[in-house]
């Protein structure tokens, strides 16, 4: 299974306007890659143009898009927050939360005598990056968070999606690609994800369902590949692939992600944009999360009180 992820906006948080940030994903079984490749060569020869970006591609271009993305076997999934769900204040008192809880993971190792002779450095390292905006300013902050949570979701989905036999080899293998900030090296933000990420899932605030019967004879792919012994799931296996950090121009799947990451924010933002309307009607349905049942997920912290506008996004969900 191919995980895309893309965001867009770019998470300023300003006090003197509204703003709103998205992040999507797209998942698409291995045996498709080759089909959304073909299609969006197939659209950039037409266009010519050397890559699908979505700013600068015409409101009616994103409807045919969003068409496509349809009618294959493909999974959107996307989140939001804005600037009255989430301010540059309550960022930075949440990161002081983090940074305290931290604190009292490390003061709890050290109590039970805990081996590994890199656990000061780690913790000491990852409590300053949480703590100090120095180290990663609240935009990079947030979106890393924030990915992570999307991440899961995707995983998530990935499996309730595609649970029917059809699917079983393409669960035996994932990857996940982001579209990298900076070329050849990382930004601060995506460094951050890549060493929390599996510690993360790995917590208690993060299940993993999977349907019983795949243990059962002909034990399905994903049991076979990704479990130690009957009931541990490996996130290590899951991940062996890493994230990868690419550039969109070489993954048509980070430029159709672009596409869903843009039409949901600029539908939030253009409520009156008659074809952004269009393009947004015809993925919502695959973007509903299979537990709520909404198109969209609106993200916050639990810190402040900032009402959110609810009329907003009515229409979206």
């Amino acid at each position: 299974m191919h995980l895309y992820f893309d965001e867009s906006g770019d998470f300023a948080f300003p006090e003197d306007c509204y703003d709103a940030y998205v992040q999507a994903a797209l998942i698409c079984p291995t045996s498709f890659v080759g089909k959304i490749e073909h299609y969006v060569d197939n659209v950039k020869r037409r266009l010519d143009v050397d890559e699908l970006h979505a700013t600068k591609l015409p409101d009616g271009e994103l409807i045919e898009i969003c068409r496509f993305l349809d009618g294959g076997p493909l999974s959107l999934i996307a989140q939001v927050t804005d600037i009255q769900a989430m301010t540059d204040a309550q960022i930075t008192e949440h990161r002081q939360e983090q940074a305290a809880v931290l604190e009292r993971n490390l003061a709890q190792y050290r109590e039970v005598g805990g081996g590994w002779e890199g656990a000061e450095a780690w913790y000491t390292r990852h409590i300053k990056r949480t703590a100090l905006a120095s180290r990663i300013n609240n935009s990079e902050y947030v979106q890393a968070d924030l990915f992570g949570r999307l991440i899961h979701a995707a995983l998530f989905k990935s499996i309730v999606r595609f649970l029917d036999d059809g699917w079983r080899d393409d669960l035996a293998e994932f990857f996940f690609v982001l579209d990298a900030k900076l070329p050849g090296k990382l930004a601060a933000g995506e460094k951050e994800l890549d060493v929390l990420l599996l510690p993360r899932l790995g917590s208690n605030d993060y299940e993993m369902v999977v349907p019983t019967t795949w243990h059962e004879e002909p034990v399905h792919p994903f049991v076979s590949r990704f479990y130690e012994g009957e009931n541990k799931l490996s996130l290590n296996r899951m991940f062996e692939h890493g994230l990868e950090f690419a550039d969109s121009r070489d993954h048509s799947g980070l430029q159709l992600v672009d596409v869903v990451a843009y039409v949901v924010r600029k539908a939030i933002l253009e409520p009156d944009n008659k074809e952004i309307y269009a393009a947004y009607s015809l993925i919502r349905e695959n973007l509903r999360t299979e537990r709520e049942g909404q198109a969209l997920k609106l993200v916050r912290y639990t810190t402040g009180q900032d009402a959110v506008d609810e009329e907003r996004y009515r229409p979206l969900l």
